[in-house]
């Protein structure tokens, strides 16, 4: 595979990762908004925390590693 390709494939996987955190992620907010007894229908905005921590992480992901990989 070439290099190209070899850092396209790398960005897939730091996406695939950071999209299942992002899932565990909101599950994890649901079970506190279940445990603390806030209403999600009501608070709807609380389901964008995860997808926006998500995306950071994906980006700081990202950055890390184009900065420390190898040339």
């Amino acid at each position: 595979m070439s290099g190209r390709d070899s850092f396209i494939l790398e960005l897939i996987y730091f996406a695939v990762g950071c999209a299942a955190l992002g899932i565990v992620i909101t599950f994890i907010m649901v079970y506190i908004c279940q445990y603390f007894g806030i209403d999600i229908y009501k608070n709807t905005w609380l389901l964008l925390v995860p997808l926006f921590l998500s995306i950071a992480l994906n980006i700081t992901i990202i950055e890390l590693y184009r900065k420390y990989r190898k040339k």
